[in-house]
């Protein structure tokens, strides 16, 4: 097999071109964008489109099936990324035109997506292709699965979703899922791979306060607008305790060798040091999210005119939620603390999706693959602090083997993910490319 980067380079760079954004009302979104990408892959990947069924699900979801021999006992590998990508933004901010594509003089490649995830994309893509090239055949099945609303956590019909449900309609079971985020990266001159066992869970929330309002040249105490600023503070002051779950214990521990003094030595045993750690880590905001169920305010509503005392006022809030919390006791405990008066409404969410295993068959083969291309490297199962489609693929992977991560290593000169000037080395792209064929040749055996 031959890794041809400037290749892949091409083939993500014309991903770029086409603007597949996402949007929370369904009917908003340029599905012409989605099926001229759809053109592209055909074009682009002709043996992985002879080869593979091909299905629509939803709008424009993709879901491709590699039919294997069957002589493996092994049940299906499913590889997911998202077709979408967060709107561009104000275009006089970005280096160059977000949709358009450029390669600098550094071989950095510019534009929307480029990181997240058309990358996954094509890297799948070209590993299968170049698969199909030297004759491979999996002895088992393997899906390639492609949403389009990602990026506004699933919306009203989200892809993932239903692409899980129409395989729950086959009676497919997973055996192993990867989707995007993880990867490789060096850490005080030492790789290390790190991959994400579990997410925390999403929900947003609104507080609601009515009142007859009225002219502001006659104001009561306390407008609605000013008693849902007070619940704001009211939500910072009571924050969620703080918790050692297990995947973060086990993430600790697996760090602490790369952190000095003392806090490298606490993190050896995390448990035995909790009391220490606790303070420390409400400092932080990285360790905070690891050991809470976050919660950020975000927005607030009060009237349209500035001498109008208003009728409804409201304050909106994003929480993530660790393992074992769910949207209901947060809801009881919301209740429990708001001014009287003021409504709690949970406008859309989802509580944290399983935790996967780090000794299973799946894990054990993701560390082959990474160990063989890179010896010695230390493993990090970590806890994602944000939200991927791979949770949906929970309920139906029974072996507890849903990973995220890419074969990446990753860049300085990589970045800018959901900002503008989104762009990627393009020299990490033949790494992933190989990860992902190796994986394929290694799973089932």
């Amino acid at each position: 097999m031959i890794l041809n980067n400037e290749l892949f380079t091409k083939h993500l760079q014309g991903m770029i071109k086409y603007p597949t954004v996402s949007s929370v009302d369904p009917e908003k979104i340029n599905k012409q964008a989605f099926l001229d990408f759809h053109n592209y892959l055909e074009n682009t990947y002709p043996l992985v489109h002879k080869t593979l069924k091909k299905e629509i699900i939803g709008r424009v979801g993709l879901l491709y099936k590699w039919e294997g021999t069957g002589k493996s006992k092994s049940l299906p590998l499913l590889l997911t990324a998202h077709q979408d990508v967060v709107p561009e933004g104000d275009h006089s901010m970005w280096n160059y035109p977000p949709y358009d594509g450029v390669i600098d003089d550094e071989g950095i490649l510019w534009g929307r997506g480029v990181t997240d995830s058309k990358c996954n994309i094509q890297a799948y893509m070209d590993a299968i292709e170049l698969l199909i090239e030297d004759g491979f055949v999996p002895d088992y099945d393997l899906y390639l699965a492609f949403g389009y609303n990602e990026e506004i956590m699933g919306g009203p019909e989200a892809a993932a979703g239903l692409i899980v449900e129409e395989l729950k309609k086959r009676n497919i079971s997973l055996g192993l899922v990867i989707d995007e985020c993880g990867g490789i990266s060096e850490k005080n001159g030492r790789l290390i791979a790190e991959i994400y066992p579990c997410e925390k869970g999403y929900a947003d929330f609104e507080f609601i306060k009515m009142d007859e309002g009225g002219h502001a040249a006659y104001p009561k105490q306390h407008s609605s607008l000013g008693i849902v600023g007070k619940t704001a503070c009211i939500l910072e002051e009571n924050m969620l305790s703080q918790t050692l779950t297990k995947p973060v214990i086990e993430q600790f521990k697996a760090i602490a060798p790369f952190k000095d003094g003392e806090l490298g030595e606490m993190l050896k045993d995390p448990e035995a040091n909790w009391e220490k750690l606790k303070p420390i880590f409400s400092e932080n905001v990285e360790y905070n999210a690891l050991t809470r169920t976050t919660i950020a305010v975000t927005m607030a509503k009060g009237s349209d005119q500035a001498n109008i005392l208003p009728e409804k006022a409201s304050l909106i809030i994003n929480t993530r939620l660790l393992p074992g919390d769910t949207i209901d006791n947060l809801q009881k405990h919301f209740e429990s603390i708001v001014p009287e008066g003021v409504i709690v409404k949970m406008i859309k969410g989802h509580n944290p999706p399983a935790i996967s295993s780090i000794e299973s068959d799946g894990y054990m083969t993701i560390k082959k693959v990474v160990e063989e291309k890179y010896p010695g490297i230390t493993f990090i199962p970590s806890m994602l602090i944000g939200g991927t489609d791979s949770r949906y693929y929970c309920d139906i992977c029974p072996t507890k083997s849903v990973y995220r991560f890419t074969g990446i290593r990753h860049s300085e000169k990589s970045g800018g993910a959901h900002r503008v000037n989104e762009h990627i080395d393009s020299s990490v792209l033949a790494d992933n490319v190989d990860f992902y064929a190796k994986l394929i040749q290694a799973y089932g055996k």
